[in-house]
């Protein structure tokens, strides 16, 4: 066993858990991705063949901070997930087996585009070639055309339900607020602040957290973790681009009610949670969602100066630290959650203030029509 990943799994053995230096778990964390890098696709690849993406954003934050071979493993990533793009009809397909034909073919997921046009922006920011830029733009044109949903938010895929899947938003939020935010985008960035309000009002039960609940108010699944980190992240994000009030107070009511709802007295959160009679039902706790859910709730703290989430995400680790010298790829959730304990990310808002920004909406003009005679 390496130094880095003894040093890693210390707290597992100790009867008073401590908690390493995240930048040595950082770093550790780190080496396993780069040992998993797939030589023969060239890429950062995961089960059945599907690109990584949490891999390849680790691999552009590690880029961008002067290590040129993940910066190069990063973009040539990207380059090979180019084989799931629809060039025909838009988007990318989740892997190879949703090409076929039927309805298969059709489920491109919100998801998944939102993710990987994400990565093509990191990939024209790391190498200023516009190539990446003109291909994220044909994401969004598709995301547009297909899965937007004019009243605000997306569906989840091409083909399947209507209803408003808060984790599947909350990636494709955090995505549309980012690119935005490139190119100053006021009119998306409205239509994400929109979306970020319409899911708060179609999936927020005050005891529950955010749920898929039907045009009736009815709930259709358990709440899950999963759905509160990911529109807990979009709501600190849009907090960060556009400083509203709203969403810094609707990400600490999710990271309140995760702590209170989906802790498990023996570490980590449950990956979801749901009353029944006289008792909880346990759901099992999962790798990928606590360190996601750590994620949030160092980017949380941050935010806020609210040591509480700081001292949850460090319980999240607790059950995993035996598991994490054979993650592979998957040690990126964990890796990107280690760095957000030391160096959120915090970017700055944007100058999409102007004139018009403040100004009261024009009045409509009156037309007058002169009709013929008949």
């Amino acid at each position: 066993m390496s130094l880095a990943i003894g040093l890693l799994l210390l707290g597992s053995a100790s009867a008073a858990p401590t908690h390493p230096d995240p930048r040595t778990v950082y770093d550790a964390l780190a080496v396993q991705v780069a040992a998993a890098f797939d030589t023969s696709r060239g890429a950062f690849v995961g089960r059945a063949g599907v690109p990584h993406e949490s891999a390849i954003e680790l691999a552009f934050l590690r880029g961008s901070a002067g290590e040129k071979v993940w910066k190069d493993q990063a973009l040539r990533s990207v380059t090979w997930a180019r084989s799931f793009l629809d060039t025909i009809g838009g988007g990318y397909y989740h892997g190879r087996d949703a090409r076929g034909s039927g309805d298969e073919a059709l489920g491109k997921r919100t998801d998944v585009n939102a993710l990987r046009m994400s990565n093509l922006v990191r990939a024209w920011r790391a190498s200023g070639d516009d190539r990446h830029q003109a291909e994220a733009a044909k994401v969004v044109d598709f995301m547009e055309r297909v899965l937007l949903d004019g009243r605000g938010g997306f569906v989840t895929a091409q083909v399947g339900d209507r209803d408003l899947d808060p984790e599947a938003n909350g990636v494709a939020l955090q995505a549309w607020l980012r690119w935005s935010a490139s190119g100053l985008d006021r009119r998306r960035r409205d239509f994400a602040l929109r979306s970020l309000d319409r899911v708060w009002e179609t999936s927020w039960q005050p005891d529950l957290g955010l749920v898929v609940a039907n045009s009736f108010g009815e709930v259709l699944r358990a709440p899950r973790l999963d759905d509160q980190v990911e529109m807990g992240r979009a709501y600190v994000l849009a907090y960060q681009l556009c400083r509203r009030k709203q969403d810094r107070e609707r990400a600490s009511l999710i990271g309140n009610l995760m702590i209170a709802r989906f802790t498990d007295p023996e570490g980590g959160f449950r990956s979801e949670w749901m009353p029944r009679k006289h008792s909880i039902r346990k759901a099992p706790r999962e790798s990928r969602g606590n360190a996601r859910a750590a994620r949030f709730l160092y980017e949380l703290a941050a935010l806020t100066g609210d040591t509480n989430y700081r001292a949850a995400a460090d319980r999240a680790w607790e059950p995993f630290r035996k598991g994490f010298a054979k993650l592979g790829l998957d040690a990126a959730d964990w890796a990107l959650a280690a760095r957000a304990a030391y160096a959120p990310e915090k970017p700055e808002a944007p100058a999409w203030a102007n004139a018009d920004d403040d100004a009261p909406p024009p009045r409509p003009r009156s037309v007058r029509i002169k009709l013929g005679r008949y």
